[in-house]
């Protein structure tokens, strides 16, 4: 069976593609991947890992994301509805806003398409009638991420959400402020439009601004790398560095090279490429043998620190991607 490895961009998937009914699974429809934007490395180390498990277990599918990340809260329904009527075989989806997709996702299994949560959707998957959900637990890679600041000393921590309405990602923010609260450390929780969740200036005027006006931070937790280093920026111009704990969720070289060098704390990895690589494998067994696992396929927290950065940084040198890393 030839692989494919197509990736459908938002406008290549919208020509042609009226709404429809769900129909039965079809045998012969292909299988799909709903992910996210690979315009971010996190997203292009899951989408190596669907790709090198397609090509060892000889499975067919294509992967469709959008291209602009302005208005992901629309797209991404539509991109599902779009995906669902094209009648798949099964369907791979990562439910990054469910007000819009988990409805999509009910009427989709309600008609006997197959699905497969990853990365986003951890508390949904059983009630929409999901096989299951491969991904991290975003709220104990929040509560690690307390725990370590908070055991570090850290008094009043802000926990930065640059995916304002993503449910995976809040609770990551959730799990932050309680691991803080449970140690008797104060909190602020902030937001920015996800217009701006890959502008990395927007992101450092928006920490900056907090950092002013609450002076009292000494601890910051952001949702992915790109804002860490936001984060690192705004430390900096405010004459705050060595001061302000900074630690993230999610990988980048310069992350981790960050962490190297002392100036970013620690980053939890939630494994991207496992999310990727685990799901095609459990279709390929669900759709040939009906085998799957139960429940939730946890793929993080991982801590990268100081104590194993190094190795991290190997293996992304001599595996460009796999840690979702650029």
């Amino acid at each position: 069976m030839k692989l494919m490895k197509s990736v459908l961009a938002a406008a290549a998937v919208t020509l042609g593609l009226g709404a429809a009914s769900p129909a039965l699974s079809n045998e012969e429809g292909p299988i799909l991947v709903v992910s996210g934007p690979l315009s971010w490395p996190f997203f292009a180390a899951v989408k190596k890992g669907f790709d090198d498990a397609a090509e060892i277990f000889d499975v067919d599918y294509q992967y469709i994301a959008v291209t602009d990340t302005s208005n992901m809260t629309s797209d991404y329904p539509r991109l599902l509805q779009q995906a669902i009527s094209r009648e798949p075989r099964m369907l791979l989806v990562g439910e990054f806003f469910p007000d819009g997709m988990d409805p999509l996702i009910k009427e989709a299994t309600a008609a006997g398409i197959p699905v497969l949560i990853h990365n986003s959707g951890q508390t949904l998957w059983e009630g929409n009638g999901s096989i299951g959900f491969v991904g991290e637990d975003p709220y104990q890679m929040g509560y690690k991420a307390g725990q370590i600041q908070a055991d570090a000393g850290v008094t009043t921590g802000l926990c930065f959400n640059q995916v304002p309405g993503n449910p995976t990602v809040e609770e990551r923010c959730n799990g932050y402020v309680a691991a803080m609260k449970e140690a008797g450390k104060e909190t602020i929780y902030q937001t920015i439009g996800t217009g701006d969740a890959t502008n990395p200036q927007a992101m450092t005027q928006a920490i900056k601004g907090s950092l002013q006006a609450n002076p009292q931070i000494d601890g910051i937790y952001t949702l992915n790398a790109v804002p860490a280093m936001s984060a690192l920026r705004a430390v900096d111009e405010v004459g705050r560095k060595g001061d302000i704990m900074v630690g993230t969720a999610d990988l980048s070289n310069e992350a981790l090279l960050a962490i190297k060098n002392g100036d970013l704390a620690f980053a939890m990895d939630q494994q991207p490429y496992l999310q990727g690589f685990m799901s095609i494998q459990i279709a390929h067994q669900y759709l040939n043998y009906g085998l799957h696992p139960i429940g939730h396929v946890k793929t993080g927290p991982l801590v990268i620190d100081s104590s194993n950065v190094e190795e991290t940084l190997k293996v992304n040198k001599e595996h460009a991607g796999v840690r979702g890393a650029s």
